[in-house]
């Protein structure tokens, strides 16, 4: 090959390379649009109708804190409730929540439970997750009727046995029970409730947005819409005054979007801290959310088919039980197939379900064809376990590579991401059911499918990047090892020293890089969280 034409495909080949990296950034930006604007219509909605977003069932582990009763002498779930046997001492419950929430905008706590004895209840606040902790004595006797809303703007609090004013914000929210020893507590729910007497938002009204903090009756015409400052300190100064001058509705606030990823959840986790009950629209999304909060405050959004789910799903595997039994004749087309249907389904978890980390059970059938479809696709099996030295060399040559980045880009000033070792062996575990489907699945059949060796690994690392989605950093991050480590697996055909180099990078990445750079390394739904 000439070299002039071989200096043109390397162009061509890089190009391609950022261009793609561009646009994987631009479909994170798109993803986070997308979650603040539903995020934000259904606030707008619960506003107008003056519901509450904060209710929980207690019907698993998932829904307590920790998972456990503490102090209990025994608890279990049953039958959508938790029951729990007193052992003659106090035990907590503690009740999850995502931030921290404004108990001024909700002062009415609405417990549902039983007991067959009585009951003593008493609310545990934490302002802050390093303050002490606030009791409410809400003395609730509980003998099979629910109790009626608690009031925690009442004057009964105390913190360290002395008497104290209602707090402002939960940080950490608990109920505590006192119970004879062998009663049983059967909770069912919990709401935070609104204010009955308190305004609703009026979507039908026209919005302002204004750049600086009014009072409320200057926009009493229209519903005021804050566009907080570019600058990082002016946006302080202005959170700052919108919370002394809203303590009975929730303000509403435009976030800028002309920001990276990471900045933009750095500062959406900013407002939240000093204003917990503010409603925070995307910049890009404002007519948008309005009309989606509209639609379901009047009770017009299509209405939900989980049927739809199940038949998608049957339709899926359907599918990958067709590629085994009967499939094509043409080599190139069997393996676009085998490549396309093996990455359908993760790529459906992550992208279409919005993957919360609990799969519910439609979403553990899907893993498991998956699963199965994608180990089918190695027997006779194709490729190696541990590979030449080479191999190891060219994988830990992988990992100088992060570790450079990630020293080069660490901020000193901070101390570095906690590792444990369990951690390390979770990580590798599935760093190597990554490579196997990245790459002794996907990227050997793109070039079956008679792509040559670098275009194949770039459709290997392509998929492997929007597994992260929508991850920005991560999905960069990936993209650039998994044309090394795609690249590398064309030539070894070794999977261990990939998983190895893989888990190495990604842990050294996520101790060292800050986390404006890199925020987690959590991916669909529990990015946003």
């Amino acid at each position: 090959m000439p070299p002039i034409r071989r200096i043109l495909l390397a162009a061509a080949y890089a190009a391609l390379i950022m261009s793609s990296a561009w646009l994987l950034d631009r479909f994170a930006q798109q993803q986070l649009t997308a979650h603040l604007r539903d995020e934000a219509a259904h606030a707008l909605a619960l506003a107008a109708r003056g519901d509450t977003p904060y209710r929980w069932r207690f019907d698993d582990a998932e829904s307590i804190v920790a998972g456990r009763a503490f102090g209990a002498a025994q608890f279990r779930f049953a039958g959508g409730e938790l029951v729990a046997r007193s052992s003659g001492a106090p035990f907590d419950v503690g009740i999850v929540l995502r931030r921290p929430v404004d108990l001024a905008l909700f002062p009415q706590l609405q417990i549902v439970a039983s007991a067959d004895g009585p009951v003593q209840l008493e609310v545990v606040v934490y302002q802050r997750m390093d303050a002490h902790e606030r009791v409410l004595d809400a003395t609730a006797l509980l003998r099979g009727t629910d109790a009626p809303p608690i009031d925690l703007a009442a004057n009964a609090w105390k913190e360290g046995g002395k008497a104290a004013v209602a707090p402002r914000v939960a940080a950490v929210l608990r109920l505590r029970f006192r119970m004879p020893a062998d009663s049983s507590l059967h909770l069912r729910t919990a709401a935070l409730l609104r204010d009955p007497h308190a305004p609703r938002l009026d979507l039908r009204l026209a919005r302002r947005v204004i750049d600086a903090p009014v009072p409320p009756g200057d926009a009493s015409a229209a519903t005021p819409v804050f566009r907080l400052p570019r600058s990082r300190a002016a946006q302080n100064v202005d959170i700052d005054a919108i919370a002394q001058m809203y303590t009975t509705r929730q303000p509403l606030l435009l976030l800028p979007q002309d920001a990276r990823v990471e900045r933009q959840i750095d500062f959406r986790n900013a407002v939240f801290a000093a204003l917990p009950g503010a409603i925070l629209i995307p910049e890009r999304g404002v007519e948008a959310a309005f009309a989606q909060a509209r639609a379901e405050a009047d009770g017009v959004l299509a209405p939900a088919r989980p049927w739809l789910r199940w038949c998608l799903l049957a339709m899926y595997a359907c599918a990958l039980l067709w590629s085994r039994l009967r499939p094509a004749r043409s080599v190139r087309v069997r393996a676009v197939l085998e490549a396309v249907l093996a990455l359908a389904g993760p790529l459906w978890l992550i992208l279409g379900e919005r993957f919360d980390g609990r799969p519910d059970a439609m979403q553990q059938l899907l893993i498991a064809c998956s699963l199965l479809y994608a180990v089918a696709l190695s027997v006779p099996r194709n490729w190696r376990w541990a590979g030449s030295r080479r191999a190891w060399v060219y994988a830990l040559a992988v990992v100088s590579l992060a570790a450079f980045a990630g020293f080069a880009l660490h901020d000193w000033s901070e101390p570095l991401r906690p590792i444990g070792t369990a951690h390390v062996a979770r990580y590798l575990a599935w760093a190597l059911l990554q490579q196997y489907l990245v790459c002794a699945v996907c990227t050997a059949r793109w070039q079956l499918a008679g792509a040559n060796r670098a275009l194949a690994a770039y459709l290997g690392a392509v998929g492997f990047a929007l597994l992260h989605a929508p991850n920005a950093a991560l999905m960069l991050a990936t993209l650039m090892g998994g044309l090394c480590w795609c690249t590398l697996y064309l030539r070894e055909r070794a999977l261990l020293p990939l998983a190895v180099s893989h888990a190495a990078s990604a842990l050294l990445l996520l101790a060292l890089l800050p986390r404006s750079i890199l925020a987690s390394a959590e991916v669909s739904a529990r990015f946003f969280q």
